[in-house]
C-alpha cells in the first residue's frame, strides 16, 4: 500500500545520547538517510522548531550541488515569487513570464551540473504558480538526480509539502529539543544543570525560545555564581519571543488561547461555557500551529470526552495570560468558577475573579487550601493560601500573616521555591511575629534542596528572631545540622547542631521536632563510627512515637531505621520498612520524601539482585526530581547506581557525570562523594583503571576530610582497593582494606561488606603475583555472596575469578567461572554484566564479541521501547498496548517503527522471535507504579 510514511528519526531516542550521539546531528543524519532511500522528505514543525536551521545544516553537509528556495509571508498572491528567487542569477534564464517558460527554466537549472539537492523553506507560503512548476520538475527528475527536502510550518501533517513532493514523501517532524539537549546548551553557556528542567519546561524544547533563553540568562550574568539556585524570573526576551509566536495566530484564536492560559486543564467545552463559541476550531488551529497540544490522547482517540489541551511551552501560557487585560482575566475566571467541576479549581478561579478583598471568599479559599494539603497537593495549597491572604481585609492582619506563613511552609514542601520566597518577603514587609519570620526563613532553606551554601545568613537571621524560644531555636539548629552535613561535609559539626536541636526541642516541649533531631543525631553518629551510641539514640527517637508524616518521612526515625538496616546489610528488612512508609509519603505529597524513598528502594533492590526493579525505582525518582524542581544530584547518583546493575554502563556513566556536576554546582559534598564513587566503580567495571583510581582517590580524600569512620555507610573501599591494585598501588590498597576491616563494628554481621573487601584483597594478591591465593579468596567471597543471595556481587566475583584464570592460561577454569557469573547475572537481570560476561566467553571461544552481545539487543532500547516490546511479544495489539502505556495508538505505531529499525526486524513475528526469549530472562518489570514492588 502506497501512502505517506511518518518517520521518527531513530537516533533521537534517549539511549543514543548515552553513547555520545546528540539529537541534532542525529536528526541531520536521519534526513540524509531518508534522502538516500527515496529522495523526497517533507519536514514539518511549528514556529521556532529549527526547520530553517536544519535546512542550513543539510546545505552545509551536502556532497552535491545545493539549491535553495525561500518562500515568504505574502508570496501566495504573487505568481512565481518563490521561483524568481530560485532562478535569480542562474545562467541563460530570465524572469519567468509564463508557466511553460518557468517550467523550462526551472528544469534546466535543476538538471544542469549533475545530481542536486533542492531545499524548500516555508512551503506553506509558496504561491500556487511556483508550487505547480516545482512539483512538475520534481516528478520529472528521479531521486538519484534530484533530492528534495520541503519544510512546512505546522505541527500537523504537512499537506502542502506532501503535495509538492508528489503526494507520498517521507514525512519527518522536527522534534523539540529534549531535556538532554537543553542541558547541553546550558552547559555551553556556563549555566547550572539544575536549570535544565525548568528551562526545558519554560521553552518546551522549541529551539528559537531555547536559544533566546540561554543567551538572556548568560548575558544577565547568572551561571556558576548562582549555581544551584532556582531559575530566575522569566527573561524579558523569552516573553517577547513567545508573544511574537502568539501574534502569528488570528485575533479570534488568540483570544481563546488567552482564556485557555487562565484555566487548569482547558478544553473546548469549558472555553465555550466561558463565552468562546468557536473554541473547537480555535483550539484546533492552535494545535496545528504548535502552540497547544492535546493533554488527553487516550480520551481523544476514544472520542467520548472533550480533549484537554496544554501549552507546548510554559513561556507561551505566561505570555498569553499577560496579554489579557485585567478586567478580561477577572471575567474569564468568574466564568470558569461557574463551569469547572473540580472544587479546588473552582475556589481558585473564584478567588482570582475578585477585584479587591473579600472576607467570605478568603475564608472559602483557605478551606480549599486545607483540602488541597490533605490531598497531597502542596503546591496548589500554597497558591490558594496566597490568594486567601490577598483577599483578607487589611483590618485583619493576624489571619493574613498566618496564611502567608502556612503558604511558605506548603510551598517549600511542594517544591515551589518561588512561592516560598514571595510569602517570606510579604511576612518580612508586614512585620510578622518572630515565630512567623523564623518559619518563613526556614521554609526558604527547605526549598533550596541540596544547595545550602548560602544558608548561613538565613540561619543567623532565624537564630536572632528565635531568641528565647527553645522550639524555634531547635528548628533552626536542625537545619544547621543538615547544612553542615550536606554542604560542609563536616559530620562532627552536624552532630553538634543535631544534639543542640534535640535538647532545645525537649526543653520547648516539641516532641515531633525532638524526634527529628534525635534521628539526625543517630545518622551522624553512625557516619562517625559511634556504633554503640547510634542505636541508642535511634531507639529514643522511635520511642517518642511521632507519626512520620508529621516531621517529613525522610526526617523520621523510621526512615533512618530503614537506612541503618541497609548499612547493616539487612536488605529484606530495609525493603519492608521502606515500603511501609510509601503510603504515608504518597498521601503527604512532599516530592522529596517520595524521591528519597524511591532512591533507597532502588539501592536495596539493586543489592538484592532485582535489577530491573531498581532501574524502575530510580527512573521514578529521576522523573519526580525533574518535575518538582528538586536538586538533581542525588537522583542522578541513584540512577547511575541502578543503571550499573540493570541498565547499561553507558547510561550509568552519563548519570554519574550529571550527578557529579550538579552536586558540585550546588556545593553538595555529600552527593559529590557518592557520584564520584559510582563513577569510579563503573570505570572499574569497564576496565578504565586509571580513571577509576582517580575518581576513587578523590572519594578517599573527601571521606577523610569529612571524618567518616563507618565503611558500611558508603561502601567505596572495595572498589577503590581494586582500582588502586589495578594501577599498581597495592600498598595503598592493602592499607585501605586493613583500615576498613578495623572500622567495622564487630557487633554487626557485615558478611557482604567483608566479602567485598575479600574480593578486593584477591585483586591485590593477583597483582602481587599470587594468583593461586587470589582464586582461593575469590571462591570464598563468591560463596559468601551466594549464601546471602547477593547474586550480582556473586557474579562480579566469579567474573574477576575468570579473568585471573584466563591470565593463568586455564581456559576451562575461566570458562566455568564466567558461566557461573553469567548464570548469576541472568538471575538478577543484570543486563550490563550479562553483556560483559558474554564478551569474555566469546573472546575465550574465539568468536567475535558482537556475536555474543547480539543475544542482548534489548540494551539498544529505551525503557518505554522495552516495555512496549514486552507487551507486543506477549500478544498485545497496538490499541491494547496504548491503553496499558497510557499513550495514543499513533505513539505506539511510531515507537514500534523505531524498535524495528533498532533491532533490524520487519514485523511483529520477527520481533517476538528475537526478543521473547530475552524478555523472559531479563526484560522490563512492567510494574504498577502504585503497588509495592
Amino acid at each position: 500500500m502506497n501512502g505517506p510514511r511518518q518517520h521518527r528519526c531513530p537516533e533521537l531516542a534517549p539511549s543514543e545520547a548515552e553513547d555520545g550521539h546528540e539529537g541534532w546531528p542525529a536528526l541531520v543524519r536521519g534526513v540524509h538517510a531518508l534522502l538516500a532511500e527515496r529522495g523526497r522528505v517533507a519536514l514539518h514543525g511549528p514556529w521556532g522548531s529549527g526547520k530553517s536551521t536544519l535546512l542550513d545544516e543539510l546545505a552545509g553537509t551536502a556532497e552535491v550541488r545545493c539549491l535553495r528556495v525561500y518562500a515568504q509571508d505574502g508570496d501566495r498572491h504573487l505568481p512565481y515569487a518563490a521561483l524568481a528567487r530560485l532562478l535569480d542569477g542562474a545562467e541563460a534564464t530570465t524572469e519567468p513570464v509564463s508557466r511553460l517558460t518557468a517550467r523550462r527554466a526551472t528544469a534546466r537549472l535543476l538538471a544542469h551540473g549533475g545530481p542536486a539537492l533542492l531545499l524548500i523553506d516555508d512551503v506553506q507560503w509558496m504561491d500556487a504558480a511556483s508550487a505547480d512548476v516545482l512539483a512538475s520538475c520534481v516528478r520529472g527528475l528521479p531521486p538519484g538526480r534530484l533530492g528534495v527536502v520541503a519544510a512546512e510550518r505546522t505541527a500537523a501533517y504537512p499537506r502542502t509539502a506532501s503535495r509538492l513532493l508528489g503526494g507520498h514523501p517521507d514525512v519527518l517532524p522536527v522534534p523539540p529539543a529534549d531535556a538532554a539537549e537543553t542541558a547541553r546548551l546550558l552547559h555551553r553557556r556556563g549555566l547550572p544543570l539544575r536549570w535544565a528542567e525548568p528551562v526545558h519546561r519554560l521553552c518546551g524544547g522549541h529551539r528559537a525560545l531555547l536559544a533566546v533563553c540561554c543567551r538572556a540568562l548568560a548575558a544577565a550574568g547568572e551561571g556558576h555564581a548562582t549555581a544551584g539556585r532556582h531559575l530566575p524570573d522569566v527573561p524579558r526576551e523569552v516573553s517577547e519571543a513567545a508573544a511574537q509566536w502568539l501574534d502569528t495566530l488570528p485575533a479570534e484564536v488568540r483570544a481563546t488561547v488567552r482564556a485557555a492560559a487562565l484555566a487548569h486543564r482547558p478544553d473546548a467545552d469549558l472555553l465555550r461555557q466561558a463565552g468562546h463559541t468557536g473554541a473547537d476550531d480555535h483550539l484546533d488551529h492552535a494545535v496545528r500551529a504548535g502552540v497547544l497540544a492535546p493533554a488527553g490522547a487516550a480520551e481523544h482517540q476514544a472520542g467520548t470526552l472533550p480533549v484537554p489541551v496544554r501549552f507546548t511551552a510554559r513561556a507561551l501560557s505566561l505570555a498569553a495570560a499577560r496579554t489579557a487585560p485585567a478586567a478580561e482575566q477577572r471575567r474569564a475566571h468568574a466564568a470558569f468558577a461557574r463551569a469547572v467541576r473540580d472544587p479546588l479549581q473552582r475556589a481558585r478561579h473564584r478567588a482570582l475573579a475578585q477585584d479587591g478583598t473579600d472576607q467570605a471568599v478568603a475564608e472559602d479559599t483557605a478551606e480549599a487550601a486545607a483540602t488541597a494539603r490533605e490531598a497531597g497537593e502542596r503546591g496548589l495549597a500554597a497558591e490558594l493560601l496566597l490568594l486567601a491572604a490577598r483577599l483578607t481585609p487589611a483590618d485583619r492582619p493576624a489571619p493574613r500573616l498566618e496564611r502567608l506563613t502556612q503558604a511558605a511552609r506548603e510551598a517549600a514542601a511542594g517544591g515551589r521555591a518561588d512561592l516560598t520566597r514571595h510569602a517570606a518577603t510579604l511576612i518580612a514587609e508586614e512585620r510578622g511575629s518572630n515565630a512567623q519570620r523564623v518559619q518563613s526563613l526556614l521554609a526558604i532553606i527547605d526549598a533550596q534542596g541540596q544547595d545550602l551554601s548560602d544558608a548561613e545568613p538565613l540561619l543567623s537571621a532565624a537564630r536572632t528572631a528565635a531568641a528565647g524560644e527553645p522550639a524555634l531555636l531547635a528548628a533552626t539548629e536542625l537545619r544547621a545540622a543538615v547544612q553542615a552535613n550536606v554542604t560542609g561535609g563536616d559530620t562532627a559539626r552536624a552532630l553538634h547542631h543535631a544534639g543542640d536541636a534535640a535538647a532545645l526541642a525537649h526543653q520547648g516541649g516539641d516532641t515531633a521536632l525532638q524526634a527529628a533531631a534525635l534521628a539526625m543525631t543517630a545518622r551522624m553518629q553512625r557516619v562517625l563510627g559511634q556504633a554503640k551510641a547510634a542505636p541508642t539514640t535511634l531507639s529514643a527517637a522511635l520511642a517518642l512515637a511521632v507519626p512520620p508524616a508529621r516531621i517529613g518521612i525522610r526526617n523520621s526515625p523510621e526512615y533512618v531505621s530503614a537506612r541503618h538496616a541497609v548499612f547493616d546489610g539487612r536488605l529484606d528488612e530495609a525493603r519492608r520498612r521502606l515500603l511501609d512508609l510509601l503510603p504515608a509519603a504518597r498521601a503527604a505529597g512532599e516530592p522529596e520524601d517520595l524521591v528519597d524513598l524511591w532512591r533507597s528502594l532502588a539501592e536495596v533492590d539493586a543489592g538484592l539482585g532485582s535489577c530491573a526493579r531498581a532501574v524502575d525505582w530510580a527512573s521514578d525518582a529521576l522523573a519526580l526530581t525533574a518535575s518538582a524542581g528538586i536538586s538533581p544530584g542525588p537522583a542522578h547518583y541513584t540512577a547511575a547506581l541502578a543503571q550499573s546493575h540493570g541498565g547499561s554502563f553507558a547510561q550509568a556513566l552519563r548519570h554519574a557525570d550529571q550527578g557529579l556536576r550538579a552536586s558540585r554546582e550546588e556545593n553538595d559534598t555529600l552527593h559529590t562523594t557518592r557520584s564520584l564513587w559510582v563513577l569510579g566503580a563503573v570505570h572499574l567495571h569497564l576496565g578504565h583503571a586509571d580513571l577509576a583510581a582517580a575518581a576513587l582517590a578523590e572519594v578517599a580524600a573527601l571521606e577523610g576530610r569529612h571524618g567518616a569512620a563507618d565503611p558500611s555507610v558508603l561502601r567505596w573501599q572495595p572498589d577503590a582497593a581494586e582500582a588502586f591494585a589495578a594501577t599498581g598501588r597495592t600498598t595503598t590498597a592493602y592499607a585501605l582494606l586493613d583500615q576498613a576491616h578495623r572500622q567495622l563494628d564487630d557487633t554487626v554481621d557485615h558478611t557482604a561488606l567483608r566479602a567485598a573487601l575479600t574480593r578486593a584483597r584477591a585483586a591485590c594478591a593477583d597483582q602481587d603475583g599470587d594468583p593461586e591465593r587470589a582464586v582461593v579468596l575469590l571462591d570464598q567471597a563468591a560463596r559468601d555472596f551466594a549464601a546471602l543471595g547477593r547474586v550480582v556481587e556473586e557474579g562480579r566475583t566469579r567474573l574477576l575469578q575468570g579473568r585471573i584464570e584466563r591470565r593463568r592460561r586455564r581456559a576451562a577454569a575461566a570458562r566455568a567461572a564466567w558461566q557461573a557469573a553469567r548464570a548469576a547475572f541472568t538471575t538478577a537481570r543484570a543486563r550490563p554484566w550479562i553483556t560483559l560476561t558474554e564478551h569474555h566467553l566469546a573472546h575465550l571461544a574465539g568468536r567475535p564479541a558482537s556475536v555474543a552481545t547480539e543475544e542482548h539487543r534489548t540494551d539498544r532500547l529505551t525503557g518505554n521501547e522495552l516495555r512496549l516490546a514486552a507487551l507486543i511479544c506477549a500478544g498485545a495489539t497496538n490499541k491494547e498496548a496504548a491503553q496499558r502505556m497510557f499513550v495514543s495508538p499513533k505513539t505506539v505505531e511510531a515507537t514500534l517503527s523505531r524498535i524495528y529499525r533498532k533491532l533490524h526486524v520487519r514485523n511483529r513475528t520477527q520481533l517476538t522471535s528475537t526478543l521473547a526469549p530475552l524478555l523472559d530472562q531479563g526484560g522490563p518489570s512492567g510494574h504498577d507504579h502504585d503497588a509495592p514492588r
